[in-house]
């Protein structure tokens, strides 16, 4: 007897010897984690993008310490005249009451514009501060008020601004203001707030729409058992588990952990489903005692090596730098775990208690659905084991046809396939975006012995004019020091050191720290029109090959951060890892299939896996589905989803070969004895994963209808390739014996 037999052995006679010890110890485990379940946290912002340790993420940490302290609250101003006199008045009001907020530093709107370029003074007419406005460069007057029914505002916050979003708002809805004004807020930070209000409502959405589909899977398709909605209680057993696994260890949840939920729902009730079909079966031929141990042992073990399988093509996203990623992936693994474990271990001791029976036979001799598919199933897989080269050719050439033109899907790493296209900060970022250009401009961080030296500045704008020259259709302008003190030096640099020193010396202390800190790290800001993720990746590329062109300065150097860097450093990521992930996926779960079973037989679920992975790549790009930062591991996932199916079908494949001979009839026999129930396991899971087409982030929506199309796939896998795979290799081993 094996280590892996004698440990099933041993569950069984716990479970069967102390029943209600066992279910007791789960219900303490049970409180406890709903106890700690309030120390779950959200994670969003920069950090969903790359790890801390990630050099990228410690150069966006000296930007955001030198430079992004204080944050602007954008404030999108629609009016039908934004110099009409009255606004002007009443939003010199509203700046007063937006001083009043502690942690609000400064506001600036139209109305100070005009103050600035009147003296100190709002003119008495609209005429005068027309007047007062057209004094004011064409460029300022482009920001402040980009067309004729729209003005732009911003709050100066510091400290943490998005506790300061709410009083702003309130601020604003009291706020008197003429006839037919309107202002909403946006910026990096509201966004932030909105994602994660977004975030948590998806996690209700998400887990309550998984069992309500899972419900009425079980209710429709299990009907051949008794207590057919059982493995819904097991399941949820398991998600207390691992949401008080992540509340005790503090792990916070993102929205990669938000898109893991139906899955481990998913695949949990799929295990559960397994042991409860298994058990049915057996009780027809065997006592409970009998037919328990019969299910640990036997279902245990092959559920758990097809749950190793599942979990090898999950982990191998930890080979990735992407938060995201490594977020769905500890959330998948430690669940399914969890729902396996409450599974083991609680379904065979509350059938003890509850003296389970199996649910009657049709009588007459009549075979009820479940058996009428399983005598159809037998029946397509003898027909497939005795012309198994042609179905094979056929579905290897379609998944040679996807593996192909995989590489030719886009990938999109931008907020606008992460987030609700409707979220009300996404909205008004849209609308600036339409009106100024992008609202992620390339942060170029500067450093250098003295950036202040008229050397350095003098290189900034041939640097700055240059990479403006190379993509005049995407970059709109660009701001440094250098550019500040043109401003300040009627639109020209100095010609020599004391002049600029005198420039420097007239600029605000509160301007110049916008591009300058302590003279040896500065900021070079492109502004951009609105760009796609390749897009930003490859103007970031220009940006870093270029700078020694325009011959800096000895020891300055420049580096990209910022958004701008994270969407285009996360593509890149991306494109480098996608494959990566999905062949050390199959090079894991081939390994694991040789040693965990030491026969020819085993690489025979590979040959489904691999189908699945290019049957899914033909689907993105036949429906033009782009990958993102989940669905680019979709790979690696399919292949540990689609394993599971395989796995249990060679598994009973091998049981069956035991005893019977007969090839042909062998296949039939594991097909007619598994398949319905993998089929229901199949559907109910593909119920579970389908919850996450309820999700309005398009991130997560989209990589729910790319794994129930995998399941599906996977399904088609188990049932018809498995046969054909399975009579060309026994036929291989027959011969050779």
């Amino acid at each position: 007897m094996t280590l892996l037999n004698s440990f099933y052995c041993g569950v069984a006679d716990l479970v069967l010897k102390r029943p209600a010890e066992v279910l007791l110890v789960m219900a303490l485990l049970f409180l406890a984690a709903l106890i700690v379940i309030g120390n779950l946290s959200m994670e969003s912002g920069a950090s969903i993008y790359l790890s801390h340790d990630d050099p990228s993420m410690r150069w966006y940490t000296i930007y955001t310490d030198k430079f992004a302290l204080e944050k602007d609250v954008v404030l999108y101003i629609s009016a039908p005249k934004p110099l009409d006199h009255a606004l002007i008045l009443d939003l010199q009001i509203l700046k007063k009451e937006l001083l009043r907020i502690p942690g609000v530093e400064d506001v600036q709107t139209v109305s100070d514009a005009i103050l600035l370029a009147n003296q100190g003074s709002i003119p008495a007419t609209n005429d005068g501060i027309e007047e007062a406005f057209s004094r004011l460069s064409k460029s300022e007057q482009k920001e402040i008020i980009p067309d004729s029914l729209h003005t732009l505002g911003t709050v100066v916050t510091k400290g943490d601004t998005q506790s300061l979003l709410d009083p702003i708002q309130a601020v604003i809805n009291e706020a008197h203001l003429p006839p037919g004004v309107t202002i909403e807020i946006s910026g990096s930070d509201a966004f932030d707030q909105q994602m994660m209000t977004e975030m948590t409502k998806q996690i209700f959405v998400l887990i309550l729409g998984a069992f309500t589909l899972m419900f009425i899977g079980l209710f429709i398709l299990f009907g051949s058992v008794r207590y057919r909605l059982l493995p819904l209680a097991f399941v949820m057993v398991g998600l207390v588990y691992l949401f008080g696994i992540l509340g005790a260890f503090r792990v916070p949840i993102n929205i990669g952990a938000i898109g893991g939920f139906p899955i481990l729902l998913g695949l949990g009730i799929d295990y559960a489903v397994q042991f409860q079909a298994r058990l049915n079966d057996e009780l027809r031929v065997s006592s409970l005692e009998d037919a328990i141990r019969t299910t640990i042992c036997n279902t245990g073990s092959a559920v758990l090596y097809a749950m190793v399988a599942t979990m090898l093509g999950f982990v191998v996203l930890f080979i990735t730098p992407l938060p995201i990623l490594t977020g769905f992936t500890l959330t998948a693994i430690i669940g399914i775990l969890c729902a396996y474990g409450a599974t083991l271990f609680g379904f065979p001791a509350l059938a003890i208690l509850i003296n389970y029976q199996p649910k009657d036979l049709p009588t007459s001799g009549k075979l009820d659905l479940f058996e009428k598919y399983n005598q159809i199933l037998s029946k397509v897989a003898e027909k497939v084991a005795r012309a198994p080269v042609l179905i094979l050719v056929l579905v290897l050439v379609l998944a040679g046809i996807g593996m192909v033109i995989d590489d030719q899907i886009p990938i999109d790493t931008t907020e606008d396939s992460m987030v609700p296209s409707d979220m009300p900060a996404k909205v008004v970022m849209d609308k600036v975006t339409n009106l100024l250009g992008s609202q992620t401009p390339v942060e170029l961080v500067l450093t250098g012995s003295d950036l202040t030296s008229l050397e350095s500045l003098q290189w900034m704008e041939r640097y700055g004019a240059f990479i403006q020259s190379v993509y005049p259709d995407k970059i709109i302008g660009y701001t440094s020091i250098a550019t500040l003190v043109k401003e300040y030096n009627g639109g020209k640099l100095p010609d020599t050191l004391s002049q600029l020193d005198e420039v420097l010396s007239s600029i605000p202390e509160s301007e110049k720290k916008k591009y300058l800190s302590e003279k040896i790290i500065g900021l070079m800001e492109f502004q951009t029109v609105s760009l796609k993720a390749q897009e930003m990746s490859d103007i970031r590329q220009v940006i870093l090959d270029n700078v020694g062109w325009a011959q800096p300065p000895p020891g300055i150097s420049a580096r990209t951060s910022g958004m701008f860097e994270l969407n285009a450093i996360t593509l890149n990521d991306i494109v480098k890892f996608k494959p990566l992930m999905t062949n050390l996926a199959f090079l894991m779960i081939l390994l694991f299939l040789i040693i965990a079973y030491r026969h020819f037989v085993s690489i025979a679920p590979m040959v489904p896996i691999i189908c699945v992975v290019g049957w899914n790549a033909v689907v993105m790009w036949v429906f033009s589905i782009d990958y993102t930062f989940i669905t680019a591991s979709l790979g690696a996932i399919t292949i540990g989803v689609s394993s599971e199916y395989t796995i249990l079908m060679m598994e009973r494949y091998l049981e069956e070969r035991k005893t019977t001979p007969d090839l042909i009839e062998a296949i039939s026999n594991s097909v007619q004895k598994i398949g319905a129930s993998i089929t229901v396991s199949g559907l109910v899971t593909a119920f579970g994963f389908s919850a996450l087409l309820l999700s309005s982030f398009p991130i997560i929506s989209n990589f729910g209808v790319m794994t129930v199309i995998a399941v599906i796939f996977s399904l088609v896998g188990a049932i018809i390739i498995m046969p054909a795979i399975l009579a060309i290799l026994g036929r291989i081993e027959d011969y050779f014996e």
